[in-house]
């Protein structure tokens, strides 16, 4: 995204696509990239990775290839046809983060109409045995025309724990107008999860599921969080002064 702070303080315009503004979008992400490298920038780690002992050790005293990391994570999220041969690659990495990082490149690949049809690679990598890799690589099964495919692996995680994971791409599904009614045949079961699982904090799969009822207007909001939050909200908000001035 690229916004005239100056013109438009709220950031509601997006030049990003702007031929006129194309040369200031290349300039920053030119810095971006040598920013990224000067300060071996590991913020592009998946969780399971970062939770296997002290990251900083370990790309250090391994022999990982950041450089490749950094190139698919870059190339991902502004795709390109000439990228392509890129992200395919990164789909049979050894390695998760890569392989995630080509999943996204694979999805926006879709969403730009550069990539038509789902490579084999990454219909393989929607079982694949770390779960972000394989919730993003089913999400780009869906943009790809694998719907089904995609949506069973979204809603049938291969471990309850990471049904968050595939739910967070399941909300991305459900504010997209043109793909929000492929799972319809899915509220059912979001109305089950929806009072039966977990409720309380936002990453909670019950609370998920609920959000995605009210994206697909199937909930009013105002019974997402349900009794239960509302009394906690009532509790910690007791006896608070009222703010004055009120905010604008």
């Amino acid at each position: 995204m690229l916004f005239d702070l100056e013109a438009d303080p709220f950031e509601l315009n997006d030049l990003a696509d702007d031929p006129a503004c194309a040369s200031v979008l290349l300039r920053f992400r030119q810095r971006m990239d040598a920013h990224i490298r000067q300060t071996v920038d590991l913020g592009f780690f998946l969780p399971p990775t970062r939770r296997e002992g002290i990251l900083y050790d370990r790309v250090r005293s391994e022999p990982y290839p950041l450089e490749t990391l950094w190139a698919v994570a870059g190339k991902a999220g502004r795709a390109t046809s000439a990228d392509l041969p890129v992200l395919l690659a990164a789909l049979a990495d050894l390695h998760p983060d890569i392989r995630f990082w080509g999943c996204v490149g694979m999805a926006q690949a879709a969403l730009a109409g550069i990539q038509t049809e789902a490579p084999v690679d990454l219909l393989a990598l929607v079982d694949d045995p770390d779960p972000y890799v394989a919730a993003e690589a089913a999400y780009a099964a869906i943009c790809l025309g694998e719907t089904e495919r995609g949506l069973h692996r979204l809603f049938h995680p291969a471990r309850e724990e990471d049904r968050k994971i595939g739910y967070s791409l399941v909300e991305v599904l459900a504010m997209d107008p043109q793909r929000r009614d492929c799972l319809r045949t899915y509220v059912p079961q979001l109305w089950e999860e929806a009072g039966s699982l977990p409720r309380v904090r936002n990453e909670d799969a019950g609370l998920m599921a609920r959000g995605i009822l009210v994206d697909l207007g199937e909930m009013d909001i105002r019974d997402m969080y349900g009794p239960e939050a509302y009394e906690s909200g009532l509790k910690l908000n007791r006896g608070r002064r009222p703010m004055v001035p009120l905010p604008r």
